[in-house]
């Protein structure tokens, strides 16, 4: 079912919605549990609650999308869901028969929520298969610019939401135009669709390759470090190097930034990517250049918290930190930690009522400095305390920036 005029909603994403859903990997898992069990039944229910776990509410914003083309925020699509079952149950007790989850589906959102005016009927993989088209760049076969833009800003969200990295590799071939300009525009067309290949073939099932535009391209590396996108950078590279482009020897430059540790929002994340892609050209091009000079996907800053560590074997002990990032801090204590000790530490953090919790294991221990300390990594961390370090941190970071500036 698809909504041909009109729009009711401000939090829908539009006529895209479907066709951005259904190629992820949320998206894909629902479409093959619509088309293998009942819709609305007990085993499609089950199917839908395994992948609510794996993915939080975002499970029922897809699923919406993909029913009904209108795109919700997450909770507001767990809850529409439920509307909807009891609005199934009320239809089914008026005519006295069962009935088909998509009948109410067009019943509530036509006559009880009026999201929809003029919609109209089609089988979803048709409209998959339509819609496909407007998410695919013709020459090279990967996505364009348009899903580009929409897949990040999703990937983003999620990456917020759970405190994954997120990885972002921009590429542009070296001495395309003379290229070009040398052969003509067939020639230099056979290039991007071999380039589309190719790239395609170097990245993991996880990764998004698009055409960026013009000769330049990206890709999107969900929950991927920037050590992890710096290898998948890597192996693009040197396989557009290794590949025979005839008498012309084409090559490809590349940058790589990361959130959050480069960025906070997808505009700056292709900011940062950008900057280091210019660099990688600069130093001599056919390189991969990280932004920052360094592999972390998280920035460190400096700043001193007070907090209490807790080890096992030991008693509570003040600490002070030198550093903290999202993935891992350093701290000075009174006392010694062996390497790979599991430690909670509970920060004074400014802004917090009570603190945050971080649980992690020690990577590095300091005996011989006046004052012991150590450095851990994080490995456990809960969404809100997450999201209140991740605030302060770059609240702190920006200070941090106007101080040195």
């Amino acid at each position: 079912m698809a909504e041909t005029r009109g729009s009711h909603s401000a939090k829908r994403r539009g006529p895209g919605a479907t066709a951005e859903v259904g190629e992820t990997d949320l998206g894909r898992s629902l479409l093959e549990l619509i088309g293998s069990t009942e819709l609305g039944g007990r085993e499609f229910q089950i199917g839908l609650e395994a992948l609510r776990s794996e993915y939080g509410l975002l499970a029922y914003t897809h699923l919406l999308a993909l029913l009904c083309h209108l795109r919700f925020e997450p909770e507001e699509a767990r809850r529409r869901w439920g509307e909807l079952l009891e609005h199934r149950q009320r239809l089914e007790e008026r005519w006295g028969a069962p009935v088909d989850l998509r009948v109410a589906l067009a019943s509530f959102f036509l006559h009880v929520e009026r999201r929809l005016e003029n919609p109209t009927l089609i089988e979803m993989h048709q409209l998959e298969q339509t819609q496909a088209f407007a998410y695919r760049d013709q020459l090279t076969g990967l996505r364009n610019y348009r899903f580009f833009e929409l897949y990040m800003a999703h990937e983003l969200q999620r990456s917020a939401q759970y405190g994954w990295p997120l990885s972002l590799i921009l590429l542009d071939i070296d001495n395309f135009k003379p290229y070009n300009d040398r052969h003509g525009h067939t020639a230099g067309n056979q290039v991007l669709a071999e380039f589309g290949r190719l790239l395609a073939a170097a990245c993991r099932k996880v990764d998004i390759s698009a055409r960026y535009g013009g000769e330049e391209f990206a890709i999107i590396a969900p929950s991927t470090p920037k050590l992890g996108a710096e290898q998948v950078a890597e192996r693009a590279r040197h396989a557009i190097a290794a590949h025979d482009w005839g008498p012309d020897h084409l090559t490809v430059s590349a940058g790589v930034a990361t959130y959050p540790g480069d960025a906070t929002d997808v505009g700056e994340l292709v900011r940062r990517a950008d900057e280091a892609l210019y660099l990688a050209k600069a130093r001599g091009k056919n390189q991969v250049q990280l932004y920052g000079g360094n592999r972390r996907s998280h920035r460190r800053v400096q700043v001193e918290l007070e907090g209490l560590m807790l080890a096992p074997a030991l008693q509570p002990h003040p600490v002070t930190t030198v550093d903290v990032s999202e993935a891992g801090l350093r701290f000075t204590c009174d006392v010694e930690l062996p390497e790979g000790t599991l430690v909670d530490i509970r920060l004074d953090l400014p802004g917090s009522s009570g603190g945050i919790t971080v649980a992690g294991r020690v990577v590095q221990s300091n005996r011989e400095a006046a004052v012991s300390g150590a450095a851990i990594r994080v490995v456990d961390l809960s969404a809100e305390d997450r999201r209140l370090l991740a605030e302060y941190l770059s609240e702190a970071a920006l200070m941090d920036d106007d101080g040195r500036a």
